[in-house]
């Protein structure tokens, strides 16, 4: 707030207010940093609990089982630790209720009668990533979207591709469980698992490979409280975008954005094409797109390493902000990830990278095309 106080005053940049105020900002970034190490608990805590879940649970099934534990030194903010109990217990558990086989079938299928389960924590990207990872039948993705037809979940002449038919799974009121037990199948499925961790401002998603296993990966922010972020405007909204997603930002020229089709937008830098999203329209703000050559490119990279460059009209500057819940005070908005309340207590929200690139990468080309022709 005494930043934009000060920057609102039109005070000269050489002034001793100003200096001073900079001097001040590096203290609290200390002071700050200080206290995050000292929240900063290795994922230990939670995983120590986890072998003896799974002996529980595998004696209940009667299943043979071997858990994996890697990177329990892994430190991550106390607020994030304390929530992580339950979505780990849930996907361990299903792990070894729907993912791994009986020792009879594991013989039949050519594998040791004993199932793994890999559970492991690593850092990437500024971000904990935690993996669960299972050597049993994999998904099997006919019976998935039998089940989802079935509960109307999808229309049966619906086209998706095997990683769309593995995150049905995530749907709420979808469950595989054929008998109700007290592991699993009450129809509290993955979908509450994925809320609770897009409650702590993270994504889960699944590979699997049919016959091999199944892996899923969360991805979670480090701490609740704070990002750095580089603040924006689209569509004469202010939105902050994670630094941490940033590679780079530029200005498009007209003759780098081509039009695959006349429809989707991508832009080149250095050689290699990427999806243009305009940030505005993404996000319902506006129907028409804005001229590429009148705005800034900002390139991001998501989880995946999927790339993408955000359109936006101008970049404000770079600002560490508080995260506030947007889901817990409202409700949660796709491609949006939280809100934060700025200096001059405007509310400004933060935008979800992930989120934006998937969907364009998923979306279907026709409605843009539309805008386009209106605009």
């Amino acid at each position: 707030m005494l930043s934009q106080r000060v920057l609102e005053s039109g005070l000269a940049r050489s002034s001793n207010v100003v200096l001073g105020l900079e001097d001040l900002e590096l203290l609290t970034r200390e002071i700050q940093d200080s206290v995050m190490a000292i929240r900063a608990q290795p994922v230990k805590s939670v995983f120590q609990r986890m072998p003896r879940l799974v002996r529980e649970v595998a004696e209940m099934v009667g299943k043979r089982v071997r858990l994996v534990m890697e990177g329990e030194g892994t430190e991550v903010d106390k607020t994030v630790i304390e929530r992580l109990t339950d979505p780990i217990t849930h996907m361990l558990r299903n792990a070894i209720d729907h993912g791994l086989e009986t020792p009879e079938e594991r013989l039949a299928a050519g594998k040791p009668q004993e199932g793994v389960v890999n559970m492991r924590a690593l850092h990437r990207g500024g971000r904990i990533v935690i993996e669960i990872q299972d050597d049993g039948r994999g998904i099997n993705r006919q019976r998935v979207r039998g089940i989802a037809i079935d509960k109307g979940l999808i229309t049966e002449d619906a086209v998706l591709s095997d990683e769309e038919t593995d995150n049905l799974i995530f749907l709420p009121g979808f469950s595989t469980a054929e008998t109700i037990s007290d592991i699993s199948g009450r129809g509290v499925g993955m979908d509450v698992v994925r809320r609770s961790i897009q409650g702590l401002g993270g994504r889960i998603s699944i590979s699997s490979e049919p016959g091999k296993g199944s892996k899923f990966t969360m991805s979670l922010p480090l701490t609740l409280a704070v990002l750095d972020g580089m603040v924006v405007t689209a569509a004469e909204q202010t939105l902050v975008a994670p630094l941490s997603a940033i590679v780079e930002s530029l200005t498009p020229r007209q003759e780098d954005v081509h039009y695959i089709g006349g429809k989707d937008a991508v832009i080149r830098i250095r050689d290699t094409f990427v999806p243009l999203i305009d940030v505005g329209v993404s996000l319902g703000f506006r129907d028409t797109p804005t001229d590429p050559g009148q705005g800034v490119a900002v390139l991001v990279e998501s989880e995946g390493g999927g790339k993408a460059a955000l359109l936006v009209e101008a970049i404000q500057g770079q600002r560490q902000v508080v995260i506030k819940s947007l889901e817990a005070n409202y409700q949660q908005i796709d491609g949006i990830a939280a809100a934060t309340i700025l200096g001059d207590g405007r509310v400004a929200l933060i935008l979800d990278v992930d989120a934006l690139v998937t969907t364009q990468h998923r979306r279907k080309p026709a409605p843009r095309s539309e805008k386009r022709m209106a605009g």
